[in-house]
């Protein structure tokens, strides 16, 4: 992610904007969803890294979210002592051809940076 998110609302799709790899094309760098192009078991990995300002929320919790159902949420919960942090978590999934992952905040209010400090990756496993 190649951009700070001031301030997110609940449900909002993260889109990740920066890719650096994207064999069979599945990513959609516009709108920050996978599509998968073949059936198989797929890995994905999510690291996110929040600011804590008094303005926004000192809690964040993100999920990865498969054809609209959760599937892992990593959480990080921030005070006044440790203004910064970051949290990362991998799933396993099974995947048919044409289903649809996303990344998604739970809260509204949180700071998430970007900077490349951010990252979604998934691959193919078999």
């Amino acid at each position: 992610m190649s951009s700070t998110i001031p301030g997110t609302t609940s449900g909002q799709t993260i889109v990740f904007n920066r890719v650096n790899t994207n064999l069979g094309g599945g990513y959609n760098a516009t709108t920050g969803v996978f599509t998968a192009p073949v059936a198989g078991i797929y890995v994905c990995s999510l690291t996110f890294y929040m600011y804590y300002f008094s303005s926004y929320g000192a809690g964040g919790e993100l999920q990865i979210i498969k054809n609209g159902v959760n599937q892992m949420s990593v959480f990080l919960e921030l005070d006044s002592n440790a203004d910064e942090g970051s949290a990362s978590g991998t799933a396993v999934l099974s995947l048919n051809k044409g289903d649809q992952v996303h990344v998604q905040a739970d809260r509204g209010n949180m700071y998430i940076g970007g900077n490349y400090l951010s990252s979604f990756a998934g691959f193919f496993l078999r």
